[in-house]
C-alpha cells in the first residue's frame, strides 16, 4: 500500500429532528491511500453522500459531526477553523457533485468559474495566466478552447460534468470526492465520462473517493470497495475479491440485484424489505430483518467491523 492520504476514525454524523436523532453515519473508519480509487457503494440513504460532505465539513444544518476524527495531511480537519477549511477546499480536497447544472453559476461563463478557482487559491497568478491555464485544462478534457466563454446552459450534460472535473483538477488537489458523478448522464455519455476519468486517474495519479449506488461504475473504476448500510460500514475489500466472493449478505444481495445478460434465470433476485428507520433502528445488526442468514445473535448484538480474511473486512457474525 502507498501512503495514506485520508484517515477517518470512528466518524459519526447526526441529524436532530423533532421526532428523534437520525444517525446518518455511524462510527465509520476508513483509510484512503494515495493514487487509489476507493468506491463507496450502498442503497440510497445509507450515508454515502453524508460521509463525503462531512469530509469537507459541508454538512447543512441541522446536520452535525457527532464524533470521530478526519485526518488529512496529519491534521484533524475537525479542529480547523472556517478560514483554514476554506483554503483547503479546492486546493487540496475537491468535490465533483451529482448535478453540475445546479453547481455551476448560470450567470458566469465557464472561464469565470475556472479562473476564479485558480486565483482564489493562488492570488499571485495573474488573470491572464489563470485564463491560459484554464484553456489548457479544458483542452485536456476534450473541450474546445472557444467553449471557455460559454455559459453552463450552452454546454451538454457531459461537457458540464467535464468542467466539474476540470475545477477539481485545476489546483492539482490531493484528494477528489466524486459524489454520484454519472447520475445526470445518459449511458453513452456516461461511458465516455468513465473512460475520461480512468485516463485522468492514470495520467495524474489521482486519489478519488467515488460515491455511487451504481455497481457497474464501481466495477469499472475502483481499486477497493467500501459497502455501507444504514450509516454503517459493513464490508471493505479489493474490488476483484469482493465481486468474486462477497462476504457480507448485504453485499451479496446488492450484487445479485444487478441485471446480468449472462443469467440463465428469467428473473432477478431481489432483497426483501427496505432499509431501516434510522430514528428507531432495529437492535443488533441493522441488516438482520432483511438477512436470509440471520441468527439469534444478530438480533441482539451488533457485529464489529473486523478483518475476516487477509485484506478483507466485514461486520458479520457469520465470520466469528
Amino acid at each position: 500500500m502507498s501512503e495514506p492520504v485520508l484517515q477517518i476514525h470512528n466518524l459519526s454524523v447526526d441529524y436532530p429532528t423533532h421526532v428523534g436523532v437520525v444517525r446518518a453515519v455511524d462510527d465509520v473508519s476508513l483509510t484512503v491511500y494515495r493514487g487509489e480509487v476507493l468506491g463507496l457503494v450502498g442503497e440510497s440513504g445509507c450515508g454515502k453522500s453524508t460521509l463525503g460532505m462531512a469530509i469537507l465539513r459541508l454538512l447543512r444544518p441541522p446536520g452535525k459531526i457527532a464524533g470521530g476524527e478526519i485526518v488529512f495531511d496529519e491534521h484533524n480537519l475537525l479542529g480547523l477553523d472556517d478560514e483554514a477549511m476554506r483554503r483547503l477546499r479546492g486546493a487540496h480536497i475537491s468535490m465533483i457533485f451529482q448535478d453540475p447544472m445546479t453547481c455551476l453559476n448560470p450567470l458566469q461563463r465557464i472561464s469565470d468559474h475556472v479562473v476564479e478557482t485558480i486565483r482564489t487559491h493562488q492570488p499571485e497568478v495573474s488573470e491572464q495566466e489563470a485564463r491560459r491555464q484554464a484553456t489548457e485544462l479544458i483542452d485536456r478534457l476534450g473541450i474546445m478552447a472557444e467553449r471557455l466563454d460559454d455559459y453552463p446552459h450552452q454546454l451538454s450534460g457531459g461537457m458540464r460534468q467535464r468542467i466539474m472535473i476540470g475545477l477539481a483538477l485545476a489546483l492539482n488537489a490531493d484528494l477528489i470526492i466524486a459524489d454520484e458523478p454519472t447520475t445526470s448522464l445518459d449511458v453513452i455519455v456516461e461511458a465516455q465520462f468513465l473512460d475520461l476519468l480512468k485516463d485522468l486517474q492514470r495520467r495524474f495519479n489521482l486519489t478519488i473517493v467515488l460515491i455511487t449506488h451504481n455497481i457497474g461504475v464501481i466495477a469499472e473504476l475502483s481499486d477497493r470497495v467500501a459497502v455501507m448500510y444504514a450509516g454503517k460500514l459493513v464490508e471493505l475489500a479489493d474490488v476483484y475479491p469482493l465481486f468474486d466472493d462477497p462476504l457480507h449478505p448485504y453485499t451479496r444481495g446488492l450484487l445479485n440485484s444487478v441485471p446480468n445478460i449472462s443469467l440463465t434465470e428469467d428473473h432477478l433476485q431481489i432483497m426483501s424489505g427496505s432499509p431501516p428507520d434510522l430514528i428507531n433502528p432495529p437492535p443488533g445488526c441493522k441488516f438482520h430483518p432483511r438477512c436470509p442468514r440471520a441468527m439469534d445473535r444478530c438480533r441482539v448484538e451488533e457485529p464489529p467491523v473486523k478483518e475476516v480474511q487477509p485484506g478483507r473486512w466485514a461486520a458479520c457474525w457469520l465470520y466469528e
